[in-house]
């Protein structure tokens, strides 16, 4: 009973900490109003983890992990290069949405602290994971399916990129459609369904 308290209390403050952290980053973020979003006091969240540091870094763990693993899950399962541009673009922007601050969250504190990055990424077998990728990509590049031109490290950079640019660039996006009557969940909607089809276009032979 005292066990599942402690971990109820922890679940608490870090998802009221990842909330307030990714609203406001870290410097921006007040423990006070994290125990307020927990609705628990401030000394309770430093008894459980002494610093904002040790709470942000925490949170930054939890979040990241959950986002990599949702990308290494697709890379993971079976299916042609395509089939898994496709597969990732739909969890990855299923993701982004329930998830709309992460992406300047995370970039903002990588830059901020880049060690954080390292940290992640060594408890995720993502090396092996794109390596084995890799492999397709140049097998479906023999099999004439993609072009052989194609730059195997450019086009994963360009997947993530297309994918996260339009939240990274909300203000900008949101300014220029508007002047064309267009609202930005209206674009995003719509340019989810487009970006498989175009990265496909892009490298078949």
């Amino acid at each position: 009973m005292v066990n599942d308290n402690v971990e109820n209390v922890e679940e608490k403050i870090i998802d009221a900490a990842a909330d307030e952290f990714e609203e406001k980053g870290f410097a921006g973020a007040r423990m006070q109003q994290i125990a307020d979003r927990a609705g628990i006091n401030k000394a309770l969240v430093h008894y459980y983890f002494r610093s904002k540091e040790k709470l942000f870094e925490k949170v930054f763990m939890i979040v990241a992990k959950k986002a990599f693993k949702k990308f290494t899950l697709v890379l993971d399962t079976e299916g042609t290069v395509f089939e898994k541009i496709t597969n990732f673009f739909e969890i990855h922007q299923d993701f982004l949405w329930k998830n709309r601050n992460f992406p300047v969250f995370f970039l903002n504190e990588i830059n901020r602290n880049p060690q954080l990055i390292k940290k992640v990424l060594s408890n995720i077998d993502f090396v092996e994971m794109n390596m084995s990728l890799i492999d397709q990509i140049n097998a479906e590049k023999e099999q004439g399916i993609i072009r052989k031109d194609i730059n195997t490290p450019n086009l994963m950079v360009n997947i993530i990129s297309l994918s996260i640019f339009p939240y990274i660039g909300q203000p900008v996006i949101s300014e220029i459609i508007s002047r064309v009557n267009y609202d930005y969940k209206t674009f995003l909607m719509e340019h989810r369904k487009q970006l498989a089809q175009f990265v496909i276009n892009s490298i078949k032979a």
